[in-house]
């Protein structure tokens, strides 16, 4: 789902990621909020612009940062401002891929036995994000017809009394006997 009219830079929809296997399952996790795909912005001349820019949501929640190149093919980046290629590694998918490697299999559980959950179920930009984007692509957004960003930071208060209350049916209707928190 499409979160209100907000776009990340170059204009990919913000959209809610959630669980979507809603039937019942042995773990509840509980993240903080969902990542983004980044890529690496270089200009025109070859020279790298911004090392990680946050362009879509992520396809999935906790997203292990496969076909990243895909999606940020996706992207419409006027040849004049240069291209967008993968960020490195590390930086597409690691929470996906820590909760894998080192939450659910010390425990003896795949994904298809989790239920997962963020307190906030779309992505945010966080300062140093903000930073490159004030930096970076503010400028060149009247001269090149290019949408005005609106992905929010990272509020103080990460859910509301609403998004509580949607969490906490989340978990009542996962039936999950472990609850796991990370963040």
């Amino acid at each position: 789902m499409i979160v209100g009219d907000c776009v990340f830079p170059f204009g990919q929809p913000l959209r809610t990621i959630e669980q979507t296997d809603r039937s019942p399952q042995k773990v509840f996790v509980l993240g903080v909020y969902a990542s983004a795909v980044h890529a690496r912005w270089i200009g025109p001349d070859g020279v790298e612009i911004v090392k990680a820019l946050a362009v879509a949501s992520e396809p999935y929640i906790f997203w292990r940062g496969e076909g990243a190149a895909e999606i940020i093919e996706r992207v419409n980046v006027p040849p004049e401002l240069g291209k967008l290629v993968p960020a490195a590694a590390h930086l597409n998918g690691p929470s996906g891929v820590t909760l894998d490697q080192f939450i659910l299999g010390p425990l003896g559980i795949g994904r298809s036995d989790a239920w997962l959950c963020d307190l906030l179920p779309h992505s945010c930009v966080n300062e140093r994000q903000q930073e490159a984007i004030d930096t970076h692509y503010m400028p060149l957004i009247q001269a090149n017809d290019l949408p005005v960003p609106t992905i929010p930071l990272v509020p103080e208060q990460l859910a509301d009394a609403a998004r509580r209350q949607a969490i906490l049916d989340e978990m009542k209707k996962s039936q999950a006997e472990v609850l796991v928190l990370l963040g």
